[in-house]
């Protein structure tokens, strides 16, 4: 499918109206998100710093990335 044009004088391939109006507002919080989010504050990346999780909660993310590691994503043939 090809990228949303700015002057949208391209062959647009969305299903309707509302796809292409969905698309536009995601652009559009897209461009929102990669705003600058102003100065580093670095007392509070002092206090980060010092943050920790479970070790519980450690092995459940190892595992939720190794997992993720090894997936072949949607549609992909098994092999």
């Amino acid at each position: 499918m090809p990228k949303l044009d700015q002057n949208h004088d391209v062959d647009l391939d969305f299903r309707d109206a509302d796809a292409l109006a969905e698309a536009e507002e995601s652009r559009r919080r897209d461009d929102v998100a990669r705003t600058s989010s102003g100065p580093v504050d670095p007392e509070a990346m002092a206090a980060a710093d010092g943050l920790s999780v479970s070790e519980a909660e450690a092995a459940a993310y190892r595992e939720h990335a190794e997992r993720g590691a090894h997936q072949q994503g949607e549609g992909a043939p098994e092999v």
